[in-house]
């Protein structure tokens, strides 16, 4: 019931994560781009030849999934528990990332942590009436940016995630970021030419792009760097997106509060679990 997809299950995939698109930016982004059948990790449950649901593991056993069908869980699990590398961190929508846990905990190495993330989302709508001019002059990071904004998101991993991504697989660490930071997807802020602030801009669909990656430099924290940052970043996706979007852990409320008054709006709740699951070196793909 459970197999993997190739290239000709893209429309039907693209369709199913299209029916709930906010929920869905990072897979919609991927399997979009024409993944399915050049790269492993993706597999599909369609027991009556309908596809019923996705599940990614990418190369770092981070897991994703959406699901229309209560019965796809427990298969979807068995699958995952089989492949190589078997999830790390789960990561999605509560409404399908709990019934899979669920199935997949039996079969689960020890949860390191589990947590609550709102969604947030922001339009052009929901800024109506703010001053559209932000004071921040926010910029794509160059070459030159590279290893102050590397060091910075390895920080962000150990603080955040506490997942020390880096400290495992250097290489691999490395080679990911110069690839982002030379397709533009890096953003920062500078203080006397320093970089004090930085946000990465990630996965995107027809609705929504999305973000992640945000980290202001210790030394320049409660200074309002973070809300001026998000400001300009915003500002400027949303001439091209109807929206901008990100999660944040619940337990951050310094975070959230500058997202509220950024003026995002919680849309849903995402659940996540890092489980104590090697980190193996990256194999090459062009997903995370």
């Amino acid at each position: 019931m459970v197999r993997e997809l190739v290239a000709a299950d893209t429309a039907e995939a693209c369709k199913l994560l299209r029916e709930r698109p906010l929920h869905n930016v990072f897979l919609d982004h991927v399997i979009s781009s024409g993944i399915l059948g050049r790269a492993p990790g993706f597999y599909g449950f369609a027991p009556r030849g309908r596809l019923e649901a996705i599940l990614m593991i990418g190369p770092l056993g981070g897991t994703i999934l959406e699901a229309r069908a209560e019965d796809a869980y427990e298969p979807l699990a068995e699958c995952a528990a089989a492949a190589r590398p078997r999830p790390r961190h789960i990561v999605g929508c509560e409404e399908v990332t709990r019934p899979f846990f669920r199935a997949y905990s039996r079969r689960a190495p020890e949860v390191i942590w589990e947590r609550r993330e709102h969604y947030y989302v922001i339009s052009a709508r929901d800024r109506d009436g703010q001053d559209p001019r932000s004071e921040a002059e926010i910029e794509q990071a160059t070459q030159r940016d590279f290893e102050a904004t590397l060091a910075n998101s390895a920080r962000q991993h150990r603080e955040d995630l506490n997942d020390d991504r880096y400290g495992a697989d250097p290489e691999g660490f490395r080679r990911r970021h110069l690839r982002d930071l030379q397709n533009g997807r890096w953003w920062v802020l500078r203080e006397r030419g320093e970089v004090v602030f930085q946000v990465h801009v990630g996965a995107e669909n027809r609705q929504l792009v999305q973000l992640g990656g945000v980290i202001t430099v210790p030394e320049a924290r409660s200074r309002g760097l973070a809300t001026r940052g998000m400001q300009a970043i915003v500002e400027h996706l949303l001439a091209r997106r109807p929206a901008v979007g990100l999660f944040c852990n619940v337990a951050n409320r310094t975070a959230c509060g500058v997202y509220e008054r950024v003026g995002f709006q919680r849309a849903f709740d995402y659940r996540s679990w890092l489980l104590d699951e090697p980190l193996e070196p990256e194999r090459e793909a062009t997903y995370a």
